[in-house]
């Protein structure tokens, strides 16, 4: 029979298709497609609609048991006998129990013998009702069934039955499958959902009324985990509702956040991969889940087949076909350098939560035994498994093993830096090679940007173990230090208790004990030239003056400190001749750590890659860049982090950016809910009252100065630059010249005490702007462009446009720019000065001048033009004729879209026209 075929189905397509059987004769439709491609939703979704629109749905999946799909179709034919409640039927239900009397038996009956019954039934019922079949994952039916089911399907199509079927796979060639697409009067192919069609769905799975937009975090991570199957909605929305019902999901800023970094997103359980997975047989899943524990570390090689032999109690030969069998069905992958990996993360993860911490560990052990069983163990291998092993009683000849293994020239400074730690858990404390480790283990921590992890094994492993048995007092100043500048990094001073005892212990060998106190309560005051004058006699005390190390965690702890940008204790910060960058005040004022700390530790700082010290820095560094829809993502996720634990201070900065994000983009209820999340009176109160004089702008200036004169009375001195200018902007835009005045008094004041570029560059912009000084806010819009702060430069060039007798360049700039950033509060003040100095913007000009290329001799031209070059001036530095240039003058503004020379030349200057590849 000829078969209607639709292929590379997508969801709507396969709908349309499937929804014209619900309203046609009996047919026979099967969908096929592979993992990931959703035919279980595509089934489920017919389901619903047949069953409003009236008909008898019987699904009969495969499930984790297909040889009771018969009995499992006969009890559903029960039920919908009894639904209908029809005299007649009465016969038809001492038919069905005669058939399933049988069917339990396993005998009297042959593959046609029982399609006939069940035709029967189905005729019988089919005048009274609209029956639809459904069988899903049919190509996981044995043979005989799957036989039998065909022979139905055909059988009861000429009495109006649907039915339709889903195959992972098409195999017309032979078997019940190929029998199946051989006898049906339709097919559908789908194809995996595209990233775009899946996260359009995500917001129907996440929340009920499915209108909340799912944070791009949350995207990324559900992506990555499923790798593959993100295309298939079924998985996608199963493995939503896991995540919702553990409480890892949480709506933050109007948008659906993940929360919390562990555990990590595991593959629903009885997901048909597990099945597949199970189906394969004991030796495989053995092997599967030995590889996804080992995998842990990293991925497992070819080469190393005999060795995973071992480890999961098999033969070679054995280990050689469970592996080609997983292979084969899809469940692992080998790469070009002949790694082993799951093909879906997300299922390493189930069998890790599946076989827990328990088996992990026996497997680790297990490996170790019977590596150490052989000669000549080597360190490199047997390492990764020691250092899983939970704490033990000292053991020597492993931590030797530990420790070669971490001087190995292939080992990186993370691992170098968990074996060291592995092997003091084995050290006894009187063990002679403890001062080695120790100083080991803090310098690898520290080069690798371990703060947070070293911190916390410090307090956890090392202080307890080393408890009354510290080595010289040389290196207990060091790791007390280290320990102090690893807190501070990660704003973690709340903790300074935890390292009391170590202060105490080094008080009593250098018998500073007035010293160390004092150390602690000026770190605990932030008081960074008491801290530094502390650090200096503990640096005498012990002979640590001339070791690195030492001043590696002093220059952390005080750099980390939060201050302004100063520079005391030289010898632990930078060397005088090199003096800090300008932006260093600014950073300092926001606990930018890693921005202060990669000036002034300049070759010494190894900035984290996780920890919230990277979290911040990577927030303010994409609002900075303009890049503010990542920047509001990384702040619902420094949020998520502070609703799944108890986190430092330092989200109250994200929060103020995020809320001024939400401002410019004229949603203020967004921008309200992230200043709600603020503490009472902290040190980012002047920001807070930036954005709240843009969200209430009827009372600005009488709160305004409030909030100013408060925070001057408080001695806070982060962001009170910015919330003079916006009340000065205020001012002039309601004609109040006397605030005005008052304003930019207090602002230059406070350029004339803090000359930071950011407040230096505020004070210049406003200054120009108030009296008219075209070279001040030029000075100005140099100072915004140095700090690299988009909307920085755009108010800059806004107040250029302003004073500027020639206005149309920086005034486009600023437009462009606020366009880019959707920032339409500052941008409706822009449009209305371009309209009132009459100057024209096209949003398709500009998009035609993004995508205009210029040759090098273009280029120049252009770069003529800005730079206020006439034609004729253009002509004799070129030494060609004046005609020709107009001539290329023509072609230009035809390429770009602009219709003068200011607009070609703003087009210019704002990046906007590409060089020719």
């Amino acid at each position: 029979m000829g078969a209607t075929a639709v292929t590379s189905a997508g969801p709507d397509d396969a709908q349309a298709a499937l929804d014209r059987v619900l309203t046609g004769s009996g047919a026979i439709w099967v969908v096929h497609g592979p993992v990931g491609s959703g035919r279980s939703t595509v089934l489920s979704g017919l389901a619903q609609r047949g069953r409003r629109s009236g008909a008898a749905v019987l699904p009969v999946p495969a499930g984790p048991e297909p040889e009771t799909v018969l009995l499992r179709l006969t009890t559903q034919l029960v039920e919908l006998i009894t639904a209908l409640d029809r005299p007649e039927l009465v016969s038809m239900l001492s038919a069905v129990a005669w058939l399933r009397a049988r069917l339990e038996s396993g005998s009297g009956a042959g593959p046609q013998t029982t399609a006939h019954d069940l035709i029967t039934v189905l005729a019988t019922l089919a005048p009274r009702s609209r029956i639809m079949l459904h069988f899903d994952d049919f190509d996981l039916l044995p043979p005989e069934l799957a036989t039998v089911l065909t022979l139905v399907a055909e059988g009861a199509r000429a009495t109006g039955t649907v039915t339709v079927a889903t195959v992972t796979g098409r195999d017309p060639a032979g078997g019940p499958v190929g029998k199946l697409f051989a006898v049906a009067d339709g097919t559908i192919g789908l194809r995996p959902l595209t990233a775009a069609e899946t996260t359009a769905l995500l917001p129907g799975w996440t929340t009920r009324a499915g209108r909340i937009a799912s944070d791009p975090a949350l995207v990324t991570s559900v992506r990555t985990a499923l790798g593959p199957l993100f295309g298939n909605p079924g998985t996608v929305g199963a493995t939503i509702s896991g995540l919702r019902a553990t409480g890892r999901l949480s709506v933050i800023d109007e948008h659906v956040c993940l929360i919390g970094a562990a555990p990590p997103i595991a593959l629903p359980g009885g997901h048909p991969e597990t099945l597949r997975l199970r189906r394969l047989g004991p030796r495989s899943r053995r092997l599967a889940a030995v590889i996804a524990v080992l995998s842990e570390q990293s991925a497992p090689t070819l080469e190393r087949l005999p060795w995973l032999a071992s480890a999961a109690a098999l033969s070679p030969s054995a280990t050689g076909q469970a592996l080609d069998d997983l292979v084969r069905a899809g469940i692992l992958r080998t790469g070009t350098d002949g790694a082993v990996e799951f093909a879906i993360p997300a299922l390493a993860d189930r069998l890790r939560l599946e076989h827990g911490t328990r088996w992990r560990t026996v497997l680790h052990r297990r490996i170790t035994r019977d590596l150490l069983g052989r000669r000549l163990p080597d360190p490199a291998e047997i390492a990764p498994h020691l250092a899983e092993l939970p704490p033990s009683p000292p053991d020597p000849e492993a931590a030797g093993l530990l420790l070669a293994a971490a001087a190995g020239a292939s080992t990186d400074l993370p691992t170098a830096r968990r074996y060291r730690m592995a092997a003091l858990r084995l050290l006894d404390p009187s063990d002679g090679r403890i001062p080695e480790v120790l100083r080991a283990l803090l310098t690898d921590s520290l080069a690798a940007g371990g703060y947070g992890t070293l911190a916390d094994d410090l307090a956890t492993v090392v202080a307890p173990r080393l408890d009354g048995a510290w080595p010289s007092a040389r290196l207990s100043a060091t790791v007390l230090m280290c320990w102090l500048g690893a807190l501070a990094h990660e704003q973690r001073l709340a903790e300074l208790d935890v390292v009391r005892p170590l202060a105490v212990e080094v008080a009593r060998a250098l018998d500073t004990a007035r010293e160390c106190r004092g150390l602690l309560d000026a770190i605990n005051r932030a008081d960074r030239q008491a801290a530094a004058e502390a650090v200096r006699v503990l640096a005498r005390a012990c002979g640590a003056e001339e070791d690195p190390l030492f001043a590696l965690g002093a220059g952390i702890l005080l750099g980390a400190l939060p201050g302004d940008g100063g520079r005391p204790a030289e010898e632990w910060l930078v060397p005088p001749e090199l003096p800090p960058h300008e932006d260093v005040a600014e950073a300092a004022e926001l606990l930018d750590t890693v921005s202060v700390l990669n000036v002034l530790l300049r070759g010494r700082y190894q900035p984290p890659t996780t920890g919230f010290s990277v979290d911040w820095h990577a927030v303010r560094q994409a609002y900075r860049e303009g890049e503010w829809d990542t920047a509001l993502s990384l702040s619902r996720r420094l949020e998520g982090d502070r609703l799944w634990w108890d986190p430092p201070r330092r989200h109250r900065f994200a929060s103020v950016f995020a809320a001024e994000i939400c401002a410019q983009r004229d949603r203020p209820d967004r921008a309200a809910d992230w200043l709600r999340r603020l503490p009472f009176r902290t040190s980012a109160d002047a920001y807070v009252a930036w954005v709240r004089c843009l969200l209430n702008r009827d009372d600005a200036l009488e709160r305004g100065w409030r909030d100013y004169t408060d925070c001057r009375e408080r001695g806070l001195r982060a962001g009170m630059e910015r919330l003079l200018a916006r009340l000065l902007h205020e001012a002039r835009r309601q004609g109040d010249t006397e605030t005005v005045t008052r304003l930019l008094s207090e602002l230059e004041g406070l350029a004339a005490r803090t000359p930071t570029a950011s407040v230096q560059e505020a004070a210049l912009v406003c200054g120009g702007l108030v009296r008219g000084d075209l070279e001040s806010v030029r000075a100005g819009v140099k100072l915004a462009r140095q700090s690299g702060d988009a909307f920085r430069i755009a108010e800059a060039c806004t107040a250029f446009g302003e004073v500027s007798p020639v206005p149309a360049p920086s005034l486009l700039e600023a437009h462009r720019t606020l366009r880019r950033l959707d920032a339409v509060t500052k941008l409706t003040s822009v449009a209305a000065l371009l309209e009132q100095h009459k100057i024209t913007f096209s949003a398709d000009r500009a998009d035609r001048a993004d995508r205009a290329t210029l040759d090098p001799l273009e280029r120049h031209i252009v770069g003529l033009i800005a730079n206020g070059h006439t034609n004729r001036q253009i002509a004799a530095a070129l030494q060609v004729s004046e005609k020709r240039i107009e001539a290329r003058l023509t072609s230009l503004f035809e390429r770009t879209g602009s219709h003068s020379r200011v607009e070609l030349a703003a087009a210019w200057l704002q990046g906007r026209l590409g060089r020719v590849s």
